[in-house]
């Protein structure tokens, strides 16, 4: 069922009623892993879509954003699937903010040891339509659970046990001090030692500013490079520890009368390694 034409109109500007196009490596994906016929492909992402809007109307949800599956994109995706499918290495990897668990099905049709796959969201339903997205609620035996990174409870089980965190399209949502809180509980969350890693990707701005986001209602940071190299300086001074930052600055595909259509907005990747 599709939302309500009021929920749409309210947000007309992050809602798209059919995505453009399916990237090859979701088609891959729904094909392959989840064994859903081509014919049904459309309408089954459309009617997850739909229902995924009714829980929170987030702008990668709207515009299909989950099917970039976005984590396969990032330069450091070789390097770290080839570390969780390395023999007896038995490393671990957080999804934070997974959604609808996108990210983590992929590491798994690549060949990541999916018991060894973490995701967390704040909204328990995204990880039960992810379930009905991909078609595997009885043969994925990675680990999903529902946790809020702005407060303490709920961490216990996984704290200090992952060598890496995938955390893309998250903290873009939050203004500069709740990120640097964000950072610090990554830190948490790493397992300490040289090489932890976290990595993702998000929206910035060529100059990082505070904007008002049309999603959360709130102030939220767009970083550049500088704001970003100077925020895990500071979560790196306020933790005892040392990071080695990647940052790359990108372009950002616009939509006519959106609230990212304007010149300054730009997509950043970025890598964060323990020295």
């Amino acid at each position: 069922m599709s939302p309500p034409e009021s929920e749409k109109n309210n947000r007309s500007s992050l809602w798209e009623p059919t995505p453009s196009h399916i990237p090859p490596t979701a088609l891959d994906l729904l094909k392959n892993y989840s064994q859903i016929p081509s014919a049904n492909l459309l309408p089954h992402i459309i009617a997850i879509r739909d229902r995924a809007w009714l829980i929170f109307p987030y702008p990668c949800i709207g515009w299909f954003h989950f099917l970039d599956i976005s984590i396969s994109l990032h330069h450091s995706y070789p390097r770290i699937l080839a570390s969780l499918k390395s023999p007896h290495a038995d490393k671990k990897l957080l999804d934070l903010g997974t959604c609808l668990g996108q990210d983590v099905r992929k590491l798994v049709h690549d060949g990541a040891p999916a018991r060894n796959l973490y995701g967390t969201d704040l909204k328990p339903r995204f990880l039960d339509l992810g379930y009905e997205l991909f078609n595997d609620k009885n043969t994925l035996n990675s680990h999903f659970f529902v946790a809020d990174v702005l407060i303490e409870d709920g961490w216990s089980e996984v704290e200090g046990q992952m060598d890496f965190i995938h955390a893309s399209s998250l903290l873009h949502l939050f203004d500069w001090e709740t990120q640097i809180g964000i950072c610090k509980r990554i830190v948490r969350l790493l397992k300490p030692q040289t090489g932890s890693t976290v990595f993702g990707r998000m929206t910035g701005n060529q100059v990082a500013r505070s904007v008002q986001h049309e999603t959360v209602f709130g102030a939220a940071w767009r970083h550049n490079e500088v704001s970003f190299r100077r925020m895990w300086d500071i979560v790196g001074e306020d933790t005892g520890t040392k990071w080695k930052v990647w940052v790359e600055i990108g372009g950002f595909v616009k939509r006519q009368n959106d609230h990212f259509d304007n010149d300054g907005v730009r997509r950043v990747s970025f890598e964060v390694i323990r020295e």
